[in-house]
């Protein structure tokens, strides 16, 4: 099975920007790492640069929501076509995902040369992300647009007042949930009762 809904987003975000490296006088091909969220100093190395993706909202696209069944002779890329015999299944539900992808420099050449490559990767138009489908049998090339671009250059006073340079962008992905992922019921496997808190009577039966 592949990634559902979400996490393959989040995967195929965080495949594209893997690779990406600066230079300076001392590293001629410094790595880029790439981060869900800010990294904790406890858990991680914080070495810049760096770059975080965080999921800041998931927006219903009821603009262009439709509703219907699909039929195909392939279950959805699945599986060899079936002659004279049809799968069918739900029109997926539509969201808009929004990302806020940053930057962390120390180094203002290495500030620029991230803004340049992500400016590429995420352009104003014609951008798109490769996304697996749910069961890891094809990809689909999904609209991706930049919402935004901010500069967000601060002094980090814990450092000796040392310039922390930011660059953020806001990004949209054209998304979809299928209809089983968005209808399916988690059942509850076990229930534990706290029979020894003495508000609950002695002869309660969680059962009945």
């Amino acid at each position: 099975m592949g990634n559902p809904f979400i996490v393959a987003e989040d995967l195929a975000i965080k495949t594209l920007l893997n690779g990406m490296t600066v230079s300076d006088e001392k590293n001629a091909a410094r790595q880029v790492k790439i981060w869900f969220g800010y990294p904790d100093v406890e858990v991680r190395t914080q070495d810049f640069p760096f770059i975080t993706i965080d999921l800041i909202d998931i927006v219903p696209a009821n603009d262009r929501q439709t509703q219907g069944r699909f039929s195909d002779t392939d279950n959805r890329g699945t599986q060899t076509p079936v002659a004279n015999y049809l799968f069918t299944y739900d029109v997926p539900v539509a969201y808009d995902l929004i990302y806020q992808i940053m930057s962390h420099a120390r180094h203002p050449r290495h500030d620029r040369a991230i803004m340049l490559q992500l400016m590429r990767k995420f352009p104003s138009k014609f951008g798109y992300l490769v996304v697996p489908n749910e069961l890891g049998t094809e990809s689909s090339r999904r609209h991706m647009f930049l919402d935004g671009f901010t500069k967000r250059d601060t002094a980090d006073s814990d450092t000796g007042n040392r310039r922390l340079l930011r660059n953020v962008l806001t990004i949209r992905v054209i998304s979809e949930m299928s209809a089983e992922q968005a209808t399916a019921k988690l059942a509850v496997s076990t229930a534990s009762v706290n029979t020894t808190n003495s508000n609950i009577p002695s002869n309660y039966n969680p059962v009945q």
